[in-house]
Order: structure tokens, then C-alpha cells, then sequence
């Protein structure tokens, strides 16, 4: 087996502890053969692309906070699906009125859920471009970090290559997913990683991704699907995993086929939700109601 380079360079800062922290992606587009596949050891490497925006100035209400004017790099964001903030860990959801959007009669219009009628968690913009926000039942205001996901739709690593291995990598805080995987790719494998507070799926294999989970844990993810979402033709195995604390479910499959081994599932809504004609195979998986 051999180490695999990256496509960009980092930009890398280092915690107290030593820890290596990257700010950029990573996209890793150089796989070997299924005899020798490619490796791409984080060590442990954190890959944080959040932005904090803690001490931006917040106009606050009890537990609904307002930015003071449109933040940068963060316009508002049609796409109600992801996350849009994370207090600390916890993902924040973005709420549109489609009542009074549909009552507008204005094709296209998008009417964010106005403050007063935002439960915990929840978030939108203003006319002006401002954000708010209802500050997370679990996190009193003013008690926990405001984090910003990046501008656009980054993933903290996407692979686009067959054959490798990628393992011991913390992936937090993008604006799309923790770990992307698009096209054909084969032989792709992830061991010991986690995908924490993304701002859609933890991990999300699509098209005719063949991929196998190890080890891992995925949690605090924003996607309205689930921690995982597997699309497409997608063949995926999820051995040894746990997952926690992501918006609605652990699991959600439409792709082709997909197993799950061995896996814990808490603190979560729902475990696995399959669409469509996809092919679940289950065992061993505990749901702890909690």
C-alpha cells in the first residue's frame, strides 16, 4: 500500500495538545488498484472549516439572537435541507414559511420563517439580509460558540478516485458533507473517521460509489435526510459505526444495496430509512430509544 497526496495544499494550525488542524478541504483524486489500494492516513488530522462568528455584534431577545446586518460570506440560503449555523456541535435548520411563500403568488419567492415562530434550533434571514436565530434548547444563550459554515458548498474531504483507504480524520463544520463521494469509484474505504456537525450529511456516497464504512462514528450532522444518505447506485456496508444526534435519521438509503453490521444508533429520531426499491441488510444493529 502506498500514501496517496492531495489536491490542494492546506492551510494547517495546531492546537495546544499538538493536534493538527486543517482549514481547507481535502480532495484526494489518486486511488491505486484493488491489489494495492492507495492510503491516506490522517493521524488524527481535524478538519475544521468552520468560521466563528461568536463575537460578530447580536442584537439579542431573550433566546432569538440577530445579526446586526448580513454577516460576510453568508448570504441567505434557499436550500432547507442542511444546517445553516452549529451552536457548538449542535446543527441549526434553516425554516422557510412556505405558506406565506405560496401566498405571495410570486414564483420563486422565499419567505423565511419569521423569529417569533422559530422552536429551538432553528434559523432564517431578514428582508435586509440580517440572520437570526432561536438559540438550541440544550445551550442557553450566550453559553456555547456560534460557528458559520464556509461560503458555497464545501465538503471537508471529498474522494474522486477508486482504490483507498482513508483513514483517522475528524471532518467538522462544512457546508455540505462531512465526506463526499461522486462518479464511479470502487474500492473506497473509510476506517476510524468522524463526521462531526456538518452542515448536510456526515458522509453521503452517490452515483455508483462502492464504498465500505469502518470503525467510525457520525454524528450532529445537519442533513434533513439523515447522518448517512447513500444515493444513486450506490453499494455501501457500514460495520462497527455509531451514530448520534443528527437531524432525523441515522441512515438514509436510495441507492442500490447497502448493509449494516454491528452499528449503535442513539439519541436520533429514526434509525434507518430506506426510499425507493434500495436493498437494507441489517444485523446486529442496536437502537437505543433514549
Amino acid at each position: 500500500m502506498r500514501s496517496v497526496p492531495c489536491l490542494l495544499l492546506a492551510l494547517f494550525s495546531t492546537v495546544a495538545t499538538g493536534q493538527e488542524i486543517r482549514r481547507t478541504p481535502l480532495v484526494l483524486t489518486q486511488g491505486g488498484t484493488p491489489e494495492q489500494p492507495a492510503v491516506f492516513d490522517g493521524k488524527g488530522m481535524i478538519i475544521d472549516l468552520g468560521i466563528d462568528i461568536t463575537d460578530r455584534e447580536w442584537l439579542k431577545n431573550g433566546d432569538v439572537w440577530t445579526s446586526r446586518g448580513p454577516l460576510p460570506d453568508h448570504p441567505p440560503v434557499p436550500d432547507t435541507q442542511r444546517a445553516g449555523l452549529f451552536i457548538d456541535e449542535v446543527p441549526v435548520r434553516i425554516m422557510r414559511d412556505r405558506a406565506a411563500e405560496q401566498q405571495s403568488g410570486l414564483a420563486g419567492k422565499i419567505i423565511y420563517t419569521v423569529p417569533a415562530a422559530l422552536k429551538p434550533g432553528e434559523m432564517g434571514w431578514a428582508g435586509d439580509g440580517s440572520l437570526y436565530f432561536r438559540w438550541p434548547a440544550e445551550k442557553p444563550p450566550g453559553s456555547a460558540r456560534i460557528i458559520q459554515p464556509p461560503a458555497k458548498l464545501a465538503s471537508c474531504v471529498a474522494i474522486a478516485c477508486s482504490h483507498i483507504i482513508v483513514k483517522n480524520i475528524v471532518a467538522k463544520h462544512a457546508a455540505n458533507d462531512g465526506f463526499n463521494i461522486h462518479g464511479h469509484r470502487v474500492g473506497v474505504r473509510l476506517e476510524n473517521v468522524k463526521a462531526f456537525s456538518n452542515g448536510d450529511e456526515g458522509i453521503s456516497a452517490h452515483e455508483t460509489v462502492q464504498m465500505d464504512v469502518l470503525d467510525s462514528e457520525i454524528a450532529w450532522n445537519g442533513s434533513n435526510a439523515g447522518g448517512v444518505a447513500d444515493v444513486g447506485d450506490s453499494v455501501t456496508t457500514y460495520t462497527n459505526c455509531e451514530l448520534h444526534h443528527n437531524v432525523n435519521a441515522a441512515f438514509f438509503f436510495d441507492g442500490k444495496t447497502h448493509r449494516v453490521t454491528n452499528c449503535v444508533i442513539h439519541h436520533q429520531d429514526k434509525d434507518i430509512v430506506v426510499r425507493g426499491d434500495a436493498v437494507v441488510e441489517q444485523s446486529g444493529v442496536e437502537w437505543r430509544r433514549e
